[in-house]
């Protein structure tokens, strides 16, 4: 793939939503990184089930028995069947838009665990106040999705802890209220500098790795066609051919398998002037 010299300021420029401007330029470098960020989602999608499951110790401390037990757990197992679901589709190969949207889906359902726990819980609930700015903060730095993706992702996790807050269980303490929501914005707020500033900056370590490839294939080419006669060449006094391994050949012809010169064939002036000497004395 070549982009050219001249392209090297368009290649640099990396839009506010964290990606190139050249759209096959952005497809190249997501298909570059597409398996670590398979092997990245993997290790998420393995993770996030045992972390759901370990917190399902507490629904026993807070409801040892009844609906609300049934339903949380519930839900627990419904994400968990949904991970290995994921895990299942990313199993085979696929490409960048694929993963995606398989992975994104996968993690909207994080937030709708999240709202259901919260409106289930205790209001306020420490565990759950503490999941809502960590999550925020992991959907910029750590899930393996272009910007815009992260972005909305830390939106709706942040959407469904006011939600859950304001309206589904609202603590009696309006202050924590607010608290949580400034802290919130705060995360949001640093989260979304940081994940543009390592996007742009893996995206011109990128070009810049491009760049430097195209260059280094370029002088390699450049190299490997330069011919040069080196050593004592054998050359007869008498008719000047060159003696080569195929035997002898004329100064022309070796000259030319050996180089990239190639001959015409004219005459100088003092060849002309001994040439038409003799013709007229011949004539004479």
């Amino acid at each position: 793939m070549g982009w050219g010299v001249g392209a090297e300021e368009s290649v640099d420029r990396v839009r506010l939503t964290g990606e190139f401007e050249s759209a096959e330029l952005e497809q190249a470098y997501r298909c570059r990184h597409l398996s670590h960020d398979l092997a990245l989602g993997r290790v998420i999608l393995c993770t996030s089930p045992i972390a759901v499951l370990g917190l399902g110790a507490i629904d026993y401390q807070l409801f040892p028995s009844g609906p609300e037990l049934i339903g949380l757990w519930g839900a627990r197992i419904a994400f968990v069947v949904s991970s290995v679901l994921a895990l299942f589709l990313l199993r085979s190969p696929c490409g960048p838009g694929t993963f995606a949207r398989i992975f994104g889906s996968w993690y909207t359902l994080t937030v709708a665990l999240h709202v259901y726990v919260g409106s289930v819980w205790p209001a306020g609930h420490i565990e759950m106040r503490m999941t809502a700015a960590l999550s925020v903060l992991m959907s910029y730095c750590i899930m393996p999705l272009p910007l815009r993706m992260q972005v909305a992702g830390a939106l709706l996790h942040t959407t469904g802890a006011i939600w859950v807050a304001g309206w589904l269980n609202p603590p009696g303490d309006i202050s924590s209220f607010v608290g949580d929501m400034c802290w919130l914005l705060i995360v949001n707020v640093l989260g979304a500098v940081l994940a543009f500033r390592l996007h742009a900056r893996q995206r011109l370590l990128f070009a810049a790795l491009l760049r430097q490839s195209e260059l280094s294939s370029s002088l390699g080419q450049a190299l490997a066609e330069v011919r040069t006669l080196r050593g004592l060449i054998r050359v007869c006094a008498w008719c000047h051919k060159v003696h080569a391994e195929s035997g002898w050949q004329q100064l022309e012809a070796y000259v030319r398998d050996h180089s990239h010169a190639e001959f015409t064939h004219g005459i100088c002036p003092i060849c002309l002037a001994a040439a038409q000497a003799e013709v007229v004395s011949e004539a004479g």
